[in-house]
């Protein structure tokens, strides 16, 4: 025990040498050191707020944006060489305008704008700091003025990032101390045109569509296809069913096909940047005569846009029908209503014709065959089935007897459309449909070639090609039906 004494004192000794030597140099710093922690600690930690009193209105900001520094995410402004953006209160004193554009609708962004000057809050004070030079804030990116309605007017200065990216130095002309604020706070400073005039455009309830209707101006053809409540073919009660006018006539379309094709990218077409506001030179964006123009409707909303010529390879110029304003707009938002296939999205019956809407149909083929069917008096029944019974050249049938042939009748559909079809000499088999509105439909096939009928509808070739197969199935049928 004795001769670990020694030992325990010589490391006591060395422990308290340590101390000193560790008192001695942390008392010591360089005087500068030492400030600058300081001066970096200062009221860090607590949110500190320059709060301007919500009854003191804000009359006016100008906003000098010498720059868009590093960090602050904003649309580019196109009107960017032009520095100085001014913001004005209204007479009535309840909304804002932008000096220049005061018939310029300003879009929501705008509340958060003005709001955001009520409370602008720092991360960190520093009362203390270097020159201001350091900070950016000698030559500023951006300085921005509020005049208030007591008269008193404030500057906010905003200077670099800081190092760790966080936030910018902003000094006010209230204080002489230098703030840090967080980026998102210090990017609303630098909204310009593109953030705060309006480029909303209307939303279109997919689900109730009534009208779609694409105009090309290099096709004489504009695709339209809209709700038709007095369609023989569209249910009165809901829009389930749409009809197309053109290209094609009496086309049954479905709203849920469409979706999937014409408007598969409708939610990519969004008013992106402003390119030119007061354009008078229209033709230089393909806008003189668009391109295309797009409208589309649902039950309550019309959308409608006008499309010209790529601005770059993702992107495309538009503008509203009636506005002055050119912007882009994803390519991708509007390509697939533009490059449409109508065998995508319409039903391809030649004539589709529900039984509870008919009253008789006569069928006279080339081949001497002619036949009749016809339906008797109303037994609807309380589920909405049409129970009448029907006549078929004299031979009567109960309504699930003559099921199987009613849907080989109205069931004949084209396998494609072919524009430039020739129809001559006389038809192969006329279908007349009469309907209990007085509406009378007559279809004539005429022969293609050896396999396919061409049809026409109301003296006009559709360019429906039909399979004389199917159509030899229904003959028979008929024919079995009637003997």
């Amino acid at each position: 025990m004795k001769k670990k004494l020694p030992v325990l004192i010589g490391l006591i000794a060395f422990l308290v040498v340590l101390a000193a030597v560790y008192v001695f140099y942390s008392g010591s710093k360089p005087e500068e050191e030492e400030a600058g922690e300081e001066t970096e600690a200062s009221n860090t930690g607590s949110s500190i707020v320059f709060k301007i009193d919500e009854d003191i209105s804000i009359t006016e900001i100008k906003a000098a944006r010498n720059e868009i520094p590093e960090g602050v995410s904003v649309y580019e402004n196109y009107d960017l060489n032009d520095s100085e953006l001014r913001v004005y209160l209204n007479d009535s004193n309840d909304s804002y305008y932008i000096k220049g554009y005061e018939n310029r609708a300003l879009d929501d962004n705008m509340s958060a704008y003005i709001d955001g000057f009520y409370t602008i809050a720092a991360q960190t004070e520093l009362e203390e700091h270097e020159e201001l030079s350091v900070y950016g804030l000698d030559d500023p990116a951006g300085e921005f003025y509020l005049s208030l309605s007591d008269g008193s007017e404030i500057t906010i200065s905003v200077g670099n990032l800081t190092a760790d990216k966080v936030g910018h130095y902003v000094k006010t002309s209230e204080s002489d101390s230098v703030y840090v604020v967080v980026n998102s706070l210090v990017s609303s400073y630098f909204y310009g045109l593109n953030d705060l005039l309006d480029k909303s455009l209307p939303e279109l309830n997919q689900d109730e569509i009534t009208l779609v209707s694409v105009m090309d101006k290099n096709d004489e053809n504009t695709l339209l296809i809209s709700y038709d409540e007095g369609s023989s073919s569209a249910d009165a009660n809901t829009l389930t069913t749409l009809m197309m006018h053109s290209p094609v006539s009496g086309l049954t379309v479905y709203p849920y096909n469409l979706q999937t094709t014409i408007l598969s990218g409708f939610s990519q077409l969004k008013l992106l940047d402003i390119v030119e506001i007061g354009a008078e030179d229209l033709a230089k964006y393909g806008l003189e005569e668009p391109e295309y123009e797009l409208t589309f409707a649902d039950t309550e909303t019309v959308f409608a846009l006008d499309i010209g010529i790529a601005a770059d390879d993702s992107h495309t110029y538009c503008k509203l029908p009636d506005g002055d304003i050119v912007y882009t707009t994803y390519t991708s938002g509007y390509e697939p209503a533009v490059n449409y296939n109508i065998y995508e999205f319409v039903e391809r019956f030649v004539n589709l014709q529900y039984r509870r809407n008919v009253d008789y149909v006569t069928i006279d083929s080339s081949g001497g065959e002619s036949y009749v069917l016809s339906f008797g008096e109303d037994t609807v029944n309380q589920d909405g089935i049409d129970n009448r019974t029907a006549d078929l050249n004299g031979n009567q049938y109960e309504r699930t007897e003559i099921s199987d042939f009613y849907q080989l009748l109205i069931g004949i559909v084209f396998e494609r459309i072919e524009e430039d079809a020739e129809i001559s000499g006389e038809p192969g088999l006329v279908i007349s449909f009469k309907l209990l509105d007085g509406t009378e439909i007559t279809d004539k096939y005429f022969d293609y070639d050896s396999n396919y009928y061409a049809v026409e509808k109301g003296g006009t070739s559709t360019g429906f090609i039909v399979s004389k197969t199917y159509v030899s199935r229904m003959l028979t049928m008929a024919a079995e039906l009637a003997a």
